[in-house]
């Protein structure tokens, strides 16, 4: 049977098992948290970021202890950049990512448990 191939242990949110588990012993599984504006507007921006900061990287000949921050200092200062308007869509589509992630969680948590099986 092919859902011999799912590890009962793994932790992803959408595991069948993990949840029947939860449901079983009572306990929930952490609520999906709302993320920033700029999380979510970054993930569409990765490519430029990354351009942009490995070019600094480059220039100022930075070890690679210090990468994630050149990236995080960059996309902020990008972020910051961008009209006023631009960063309400951003913040609506927070919102709205958070909203179907809160959904899909209590489907998880109060619905049937899934008959799918994630291949």
């Amino acid at each position: 049977m092919k859902d011999q191939d799912i590890d009962p242990r793994d932790s992803g949110a959408h595991n069948p098992y993990r949840i029947l588990l939860h449901k079983l012993t009572g306990t929930t599984i952490q609520k999906p948290q709302r993320q920033p504006p700029i999380n979510v507007w970054r993930k569409t921006q990765r490519k430029e970021i990354d351009i942009e900061a490995k070019r600094i990287t480059d220039n100022d000949n930075l070890p690679r202890s210090k990468h994630a921050a050149v990236r995080d200092k960059v996309a902020h200062d990008m972020y910051e950049k961008i009209p006023e308007e631009e960063k309400v869509q951003w913040i609506e589509q927070a919102k709205e990512e958070y909203e179907a992630a809160m959904v899909r969680w209590k489907n998880d948590m109060e619905g049937d448990p899934s008959t799918m099986l994630d291949l």
